[in-house]
């Protein structure tokens, strides 16, 4: 095997290690939450992502709207949450949130 596709995949299996990694990263009982609106907009708000990882911290600094900002939330909150259901979601994920008053 020549020296260009040696170093191809080997960048190539370090890729994929990588992103398994990253998907095993959440604590247990928990999962990311790309949070949206019934548009598919994002619905967290500025600062407020949870995207740490392991190579450095994003955490909080991520732009209104912004599409790859996550949250970390108790597993199943996240449909929840993408269907505009609030109830049982802890205040501290609702501060982190954009959310329309039903109308009443």
């Amino acid at each position: 095997m020549d020296k260009s596709k040696l170093l191809a995949t080997a960048f190539a299996v370090a890729a994929l290690s990588f992103t398994s990694a990253q998907a095993a990263d959440a604590p247990e009982g928990m999962e990311k939450c790309k949070a949206v609106d019934s548009e598919g907009k994002s619905i967290i708000l500025e600062h407020q992502s949870d995207c740490a990882s392991k190579s450095g911290s994003c955490a909080g600094h991520n732009k209104a709207g912004d599409p790859e900002a996550w949250i970390m939330v108790p597993k199943g909150e996240c449909d929840k949450i993408n269907k505009g259901d609030m109830s049982g979601i802890s205040d501290e994920i609702k501060a982190k949130l954009v959310i329309e008053d039903a109308a009443e």
